[in-house]
């Protein structure tokens, strides 16, 4: 299935996504056996970056380019893109093994010319765009012109960047747009995610909505699920080794598997197959509810009272609310231990 179409079904569940990033660490093989245990992992679609060190840095080597902090400190960004960037030859072969599996892949580009070597070499059918590029506007104006659907994160935008990031993708062109909720640490701590923002984010902004999640675990994307998010995205590693650079906030194959299906349960317990209000659950109408039955045997014209009546189960008696009313009442039969009152077992 288009993975587009799958979030617009509110009836499906969310739409399960399994970042790659740059745990490949280098390595195609590596790469592609991501691809085959996100698959086994219970992942709808797997998402790549796309870009290279000198599209999204220059190489500057004074201060302001050099990470002080975090997973990656003492690394220069230019250094850092290199280690972490997926080689553009390898999208191809990565897709096709995704194909392979039934899954989607689509990727994250970071200028114009990833869109362009996107749009040439695996025409994806959605684009998301991260957190941090919500301000590149060449760059959303080049993916709003594909016509294609686009995620796209908010960890660091307020409300009037957001607005004007999205009226420059649907003035482009972009059909539908997608806001994914995220906290853009790295790791993100749970307390910090304000998931009630997110529906309210969504309508003050016209979309749908969904999460892009780097906190440890399964929670949060859980507690999104029944919120009603209608995406999931997470980062997706095969091990917490050095070269899988976001090992540290990712998920491995078994906890990704646990999400998964956390999340499918999540979402089967907040929404009724048919899109009603009612139970799901089948059961015998009324039979553990309390109804008034008769206790004691009752003669006819003899008056009901608490010593022959009785509020107890099952539930196929007439309803309680009516006990008042009938106490002081007399029977229009004989009436034996066990029998549901009626409205015709009253005299008037």
């Amino acid at each position: 299935m288009d993975p587009f179409s799958q979030l617009l079904d509110p009836q499906l569940p969310p739409l399960v996504v399994a970042e790659l990033s740059g745990n490949h660490g280098g390595d195609l093989e590596k790469a592609l056996e991501l691809v085959d245990r996100a698959a086994e992992s219970g992942a709808d679609a797997v998402k790549l970056q796309t870009y290279k060190p000198e599209t999204i840095t220059v190489e500057g080597r004074d201060d302001r380019f050099l990470l002080k902090d975090g997973l990656w400190k003492g690394k220069y960004l230019s250094e850092l893109y290199a280690l972490a960037m997926t080689p553009w030859e390898w999208h191809l072969p990565l897709a096709e093994r995704a194909a392979r599996h039934g899954l989607s892949l689509f990727s994250s580009p970071f200028d114009e010319s990833a869109v362009d070597f996107l749009e040439e070499t695996l025409s994806p059918s959605l684009y998301k765009v991260a957190s941090f590029e919500l301000n590149h506007f060449p760059m959303l104006r080049r993916i709003g012109s594909t016509g294609k659907p686009v995620l796209a994160s908010v960890g660091v935008s307020g409300d009037e960047e957001i607005e004007k990031a999205l009226a420059e993708l649907r003035a482009s062109g972009c059909p539908e747009i997608v806001l994914l909720h995220c906290v853009s640490e790295y790791p993100a701590r749970p307390e910090d995610f304000r998931l009630k923002d997110m529906p309210l984010l969504a309508e003050r902004h016209g979309t749908l909505y969904g999460l892009s999640d780097h906190s440890p675990g399964h929670a949060v994307a859980v507690a999104s699920t029944a919120l009603g998010a209608r995406v999931i995205e997470k980062h997706f590693a095969l091990d917490r080794e050095e070269d899988s650079i976001d090992g540290a906030f990712s998920m491995l194959p078994l906890e990704f598997g646990e999400m998964a299906e956390a999340v499918r349960v999540a979402h089967s317990s907040v929404t009724p197959p048919d899109g009603s209000a009612g139970p799901r659950v089948e059961v015998k109408p009324g039979f553990f509810k309390r109804s008034i039955l008769v206790s004691a045997p009752i003669a006819k014209g003899e008056i009901l009272s608490t010593s022959n009546l009785r509020v107890a189960r099952p539930g196929d008696g007439l309803c309680p609310s009516h006990w008042e009313e009938v106490l002081g009442g007399r029977a229009a039969c004989d009436l034996e231990v066990g029998h549901p009152l009626a409205e015709e077992d009253l005299e008037g």
